[in-house]
Formats: structure tokens, sequence, C-alpha cells
């Protein structure tokens, strides 16, 4: 039997005041950490993630790599239950295990995965849930009516996992009223169908409003490390010189074995310290197959090798030059630099300096750069 997902990440973020699935947390959009947590596990044959209509085109180009090809995106309905019929409709294996998801609880790990593929095993329809441990009151027009008995009380949380066959018994029943349900066990509950609680042992909450992030950013928070990369290059007649990326047309060119973009090797040896991978020299050899390659293309392999639990939160670089300057092309440079990393623009910092009339310092013939990075490991 596959296992099949199904991330809802839909809402229009009118109580959030913004679309909180792109909300960033540790450098990486709310949805995604759910998503690369789904997509890394590989027990998932298709996931799907539903979007809002505004988002789709957004996300798309944030999971483009080959690790995402078997993530199917779905536009969303007008409520969490239609988005979730609009998904499960498109669902091709009717002998599968269909897991729920909601994009907006970013603590969900492997561990609760695979628990709850384990204990589906033997159970057509589970849910996620904690027992309550606080005491309950009843409370009417904000005043105290009775103390509640929790002994039978559990919050449900997600993922859901369902056989294939009872969520389709129970739309077909309900298809005209599925939006009088809070969730899918409510639906299949209403049907007759057994739904088994696995109490949820890990912090699961759900991004709800602008505090919640603040509790699952310190929720994710693990190991906070940092590399140091630097660089230098012979400066010799030429059309240009590529920074970061961009070329600025100049009367120099850097000598190298490749374009000679010191910003990038800077960075890639920053990335490859604070991962401890080793260095540039090691990844990319001074052989044919690197010759002339453009250094983006190599910052690009290696941001593919960067671990999913692991996110760039801080890049912090200055150039030393003496000319061309580079501050009237800083945005573009950081443009560059942050399409390669896939990370916002915003944490990327780049200044540039010189030799400042330091004549025991000839940079006449050369340039360089040092950059610090800093990632975080999250839990």
């Amino acid at each position: 039997m596959e296992n099949i997902a199904i991330i809802v990440g839909a809402g229009s973020g009118e109580r959030f005041g913004s679309f909180k699935q792109l909300e960033l947390i540790h450098g990486k959009p709310a949805y995604k950490h759910s998503l690369d947590v789904f997509v890394a596990l590989g027990i998932f044959s298709e996931v799907f993630l539903v979007l809002h209509s505004k988002l789709i085109d957004t996300v798309k180009k944030e999971i483009e790599s080959e690790e995402y090809k078997n993530v199917v995106i779905c536009e969303g309905g007008e409520s969490r239950s239609e988005s979730v019929y609009k998904a499960f409709n498109k669902i091709k294996n009717k002998n599968s295990k269909v897991f729920i998801h909601d994009a907006a609880r970013p603590l969900i790990n492997n561990e609760v995965l695979m628990s709850l593929k384990n204990f589906s095993k033997k159970n057509k329809a589970v849910v996620l849930g904690k027992k309550i441990n606080d005491t309950v009151r009843f409370v009417k027009n904000n005043c105290s009516k009775y103390t509640v008995d929790r002994t039978s009380l559990w919050t449900a949380e997600t993922p859901q996992v369902f056989d294939y066959e009872i969520l389709n018994n129970s739309y077909d029943i309900n298809i005209k009223n599925i939006n009088q349900f809070t969730d899918e066990a409510a639906m299949v509950e209403n049907n007759g169908y057994k739904v088994q609680m696995l109490e949820s042992k890990k912090l699961n909450i759900k991004l709800t409003s602008k505090a919640d992030l603040q509790i699952i950013s310190k929720a994710m928070e693990g190991e906070t490390l940092s590399g140091i990369g630097i660089d230098f290059h012979t400066l010799v007649q030429g059309a240009g010189i590529i920074v970061g990326g961009h070329k600025i047309d100049c009367k120099f060119k850097s000598e190298a074995h490749s374009d000679g973009d010191v910003l990038t090797h800077a960075i890639i040896d920053a990335l490859c310290g604070a991962l401890n991978i080793g260095d540039i020299g090691q990844h990319f050899p001074n052989t044919d197959e690197f010759l002339d390659i453009s250094s983006i293309e190599l910052l690009k392999r290696i941001v593919n090798l960067i671990p999913n639990n692991i996110s760039i939160i801080n890049i912090d670089a200055s150039v030393v030059l003496n000319e061309p300057k580079i501050a009237p092309h800083k945005d573009k440079i950081v443009q560059s630099l942050s399409s390669a990393l896939g990370i916002p623009s915003k944490l990327i910092s780049i200044k540039g300096t010189t030799r400042n009339g330091l004549n025991y310092i000839d940079m006449s013939n050369g340039w360089g750069a040092e950059v610090i990075i800093v990632i975080k490991k999250w839990i």
C-alpha cells in the first residue's frame, strides 16, 4: 500500500495578516519546513501541496529542483475541507494511505511520520493528538460555570492518516456538506468509522498568530555553526570581472581557472567550512571539467549538499577591490547570490573596501573577498 501526502496551505492569511505559509522561520518559508520533511523521508510516492492561487507561481520557483519531483502543486478551494478534497480527487492509486497535514504545523518530523506510518498499518483512520492535562472550564459570557471532566478530552493535530477507501466513501456521502466538518476525522466519524488516536509526544503547534512564530522558531533551534571563506586573484587586462555572479564591465579581468569570481569562491569556502565538508579545492579541482566554469554554478552544487534541517541565516561579505567600485552594483550582486543560494536577499550583506591609501598594501593588480556564513540546524 502506497503512502500519499496532502499538505494543506491554501489559507488567505486574513486572520494572520499575511500569507503565513510564506512566513520565514530560520530563513525558510513555513510551508517548506513541512514539505521538506515529507519529501526527504522517502516513504511518499506523491506529495500534494495545496496552495492559495496567489502563491502558486512563487512556490513553483522555490521547488524547481529534482528533489521535489514527486510534489504536485494544487490550487486550493474556498475552505480547508474543499482544498483537501480537490487534492484527494487527484490521487490515482486507490490502494493507498492518505496522510493529511497542515502546512502551518512546521514542527513535524521524521519520528512522528514514521510512528503514524507504523500505527496506521493496523488502523484505517488515525488522528495525531494530545491528552488534555490542564483543568478545563466551561465558560459562558466570560463567566466560569463548571469544571469539565478532562479524562476523555484530547486536542487533535495533524497529520491524520486514512485508508483511501474510507475517505472516498465519506466524501461520497458528505460531499454537499463537507464544510460543516472541522477536519477529515470528523467527517469519517460521522459515517460510523472508528478513528484511533495516536498520542503526540512532540510540540506540534499550529502557526496561527505572530506570537506563534517565536515559539516555533525557538522549538526548532539546534546548533548554530559558522564558516569563514577567503579568496584572492590576480587582475590582468580584460573586459570585466564577475562579482557574485554579476558581471561588472571594466578594464580588468580575473586571472583564474574558473571565471575568477572571488566573492562566490569565498562564499563556497565559508559554506563548506560551516558544513564541515572540506573546501572548494576538494570539490572543484583545477581540472578540465571546471575550466572557465561559472562560479555560481559551483555554488549551486554546494547548496545541493546542504541537509534539509540546516538553513543559512546570515552571510556577511567584504570585497577588497580598488576599482571598479562595487557600490553601484550591490543590488544586482545580492540578487544573483540570493537566487543561487535559495535564500532571501535580506540575509546577504555585501561591503566593498579598498586599500584606503595604505602604500604597504599593493592591491593594484589583485582583489579579494572574505565571507562569514552563519547556519543553523533545526530540530
